[in-house]
């Protein structure tokens, strides 16, 4: 009785998320140039098609997929979702150095309309073909460089519910348009160096402009990537974590996202 208790109170995600058994593995997909991307997939072990769960597809920062984001993926799979830590370099094609990473970080920026777009739209389709994910119900969040690809994906229109972006890049993207169907949450640091308080600016005037459903925070005393532990060790002038806002900005994704897909 109570084990046949236990499986059934666990098949509907009944449990605290602390108890939430997690599935996790390494994945390999392409984008439309066939560049060989791999992906970082976590999930409840109750997920099936014909229990299909939530997804959020989780961006990197300037580092390219890493441990950081991996944990990230883990952390909301245990809250009930199909989390899937993307890669928008390619298969191992991360640098071991900062100016490495920000070398490739430019040259996708650079062609944000192409090949960054490209990339970004395989880990939405990579994700919506999973059969355990309602592709009704999909988010998506994102750091830094990884911020911007997550409003990006908002930007294109696709039927994503939710999006959200950490100290990301607010530059709106070129030529799409006026409007934008994904509720969007976005955190900025009051100090950012990066991006500044005149982009933040820019960008409410954008996501007015675009009529949709926002909410922007800003974090006083805050530079960039202030999520990410040690950053300030990185030799990357005005980024530093800041504990504070990390947890606040984290607790605020928590609520938004289950207030969307959930």
């Amino acid at each position: 009785m109570r084990i046949a208790l236990f499986w059934q109170i666990c098949s509907v995600g009944a449990f605290p998320p602390i108890f939430n058994p997690t599935i996790e593995r390494l994945v390999e997909y392409k984008d439309a140039e066939n560049t060989v991307q791999q992906g970082f997939l976590a999930y409840p072990a109750y997920a099936t098609p014909l229990r299909k769960r939530p997804a959020v597809i989780v961006f990197h920062a300037f580092t390219g997929r890493t441990d950081f984001d991996n944990g990230k993926a883990r952390d909301l799979a245990k809250l009930g979702y199909v989390a899937f830590a993307a890669d928008t370099y390619g298969k191992g094609k991360a640098a071991s150095t900062v100016d490495g990473n920000f070398e490739i970080m430019g040259a996708l920026l650079a062609n944000r309309t192409t090949t960054l777009r490209n990339r970004i739209l395989s880990s939405l389709n990579y994700v919506k073909a999973l059969p355990f994910v309602d592709e009704n119900r999909i988010g998506s969040i994102g750091f830094c460089f990884g911020g911007l690809c997550s409003l990006d994906l908002a930007r294109f229109n696709l039927g994503v519910k939710a999006v959200v972006s950490f100290h990301g890049t607010l530059t709106d993207y070129p030529g799409n348009g006026t409007s934008i169907d994904a509720s969007v949450q976005a955190h900025h640091g009051d100090e950012d160096p990066h991006t500044t308080n005149a982009d933040a600016e820019e960008f409410l005037v954008e996501m007015r402009r675009r009529g949709g459903d926002w909410m922007f925070s800003r974090y006083a005393h805050t530079l960039h990537a202030f999520t990410l532990p040690g950053v300030e060790n990185w030799g990357v002038a005005g980024a530093a974590f800041n504990p504070i806002a990390s947890n606040r900005s984290w607790s605020a994704m928590e609520a938004f996202l289950a207030e969307k897909l959930l």
